[in-house]
């Protein structure tokens, strides 16, 4: 009887809301206390509009994801310069939210969840000058996903803080003026992250730290005027790769701690590639194709498992230098290569 009367107070709310969401300046404001709460809306043709959606509890959702082939219902805004705002308090919980319009603003954000089965967070913008934001706060299992096409000028960022066992986030950008983030601090167990940029003027960045066991992170740029920073601090069996095509190029990476390996490519123009691994096994391998090329390793000792320490730098094409320094450590090897 109380499922049933929960269903059709879900009704009555969302008949309400699509009601009302065709409006200019039309705001959708739902609060939900308890558990196993599902929530959809719908807000079209509202500009300068407002979603804020509150729920407190396990296993609610707000929007579902698309899996597979199934396309997925996410909490929908069509509009411009509107802001859409998810905020959820509880174990196991998921929201899932589109954005289609201009100058639009969106944001998950899910705290607490102590619970096997984790939370999940994707957040996926149409067309141009939008921002998307997720946190993921003191939960286990996370994830976050952002992914904006269509448009120049976007900005997206994910950050995930005290978080326990299989933590992960990625960011897909697409168009011209991009930005990136992914900041993950002080979470425990198979933290991962991934970045892809495709379009002009793309920036990048991962940091992980203090993060622990497998830690990973993956940064792709497409296009013109790259940058890209990846640094996991405190890192453990670690890994990196950024991939970087075109243009004005440049790298990073900074490793800190255990297995580490960095895998660096850049293919054209102004390249300049760096990485700084610290302590343990380490392991690079940085190749530069075309133009001002530069590239520059220092691995700072230790090795093992048996033995460990190699870098190996290629170049091939016009203005190239490349330094390599190890230091201390077991069976370094350095190899380089110019042509």
């Amino acid at each position: 009887m109380m499922h049933a009367r929960k269903s059709l107070l879900s009704i009555a709310v969302l008949v309400a809301l699509s009601g009302a969401a065709m409006a200019d300046n039309s705001i959708v404001n739902t609060t939900q206390d308890g558990s196993t709460n599902a929530l959809n809306v719908d807000q079209q043709g509202a500009t300068q509009s407002t979603v804020n959606i509150n729920q407190k509890g396990s296993q609610n959702t707000a929007g579902t994801p698309a899996s597979g082939r199934t396309p997925g219902t996410p909490i929908s805004q069509t509009a411009t310069y509107s802001t859409l705002n998810i905020n959820q308090n509880g174990a196991y919980n998921s929201a899932a939210a589109k954005q289609s319009g201009n100058n639009n603003a969106g944001s998950i954000t899910q705290n607490g969840g102590s619970y096997t089965l984790g939370q999940s967070a994707t957040l996926d913008q149409s067309a141009a000058y939008n921002t998307a934001t997720i946190g993921q706060q003191s939960n286990t299992r996370t994830s976050a996903s952002i992914t904006q096409g269509g448009g120049n000028n976007n900005t997206a960022s994910t950050s995930q803080t005290g978080n326990n066992t299989i933590v992960s986030a990625s960011i897909a950008q697409s168009g011209n003026y991009n930005l990136g983030g992914i900041t993950q601090q002080g979470n425990q167990s198979n933290v991962a992250a991934g970045l892809t940029q495709t379009g002009n003027a793309n920036t990048g960045t991962v940091s992980q730290q203090n993060s622990r066991i497998y830690v990973s992170a993956n940064v792709q740029q497409n296009g013109n005027n790259n940058l890209s920073n990846v640094q996991q601090n405190g890192a453990s069996e670690s890994s990196a790769s950024t991939i970087q095509r075109g243009d004005y190029n440049t790298v990073g990476v900074y490793q800190s701690g255990n297995s580490e390996y960095a895998n660096i490519q850049q293919r054209g123009d102004n390249n300049y590639a760096s990485s700084t691994q610290t302590g343990a096994s380490n392991e690079d391998t940085l190749l530069q194709t075309g133009n001002s090329n530069r590239a520059t390793v220092s691995q700072t000792g230790t090795g093992t498992w048996s033995a460990t320490n190699t870098v190996g730098v290629i170049q091939n094409g016009n203005n190239m230098l490349a330094n390599v320094s190890q230091s201390g450590g077991s069976g370094n090897v350095a190899t380089v290569y110019q042509h």
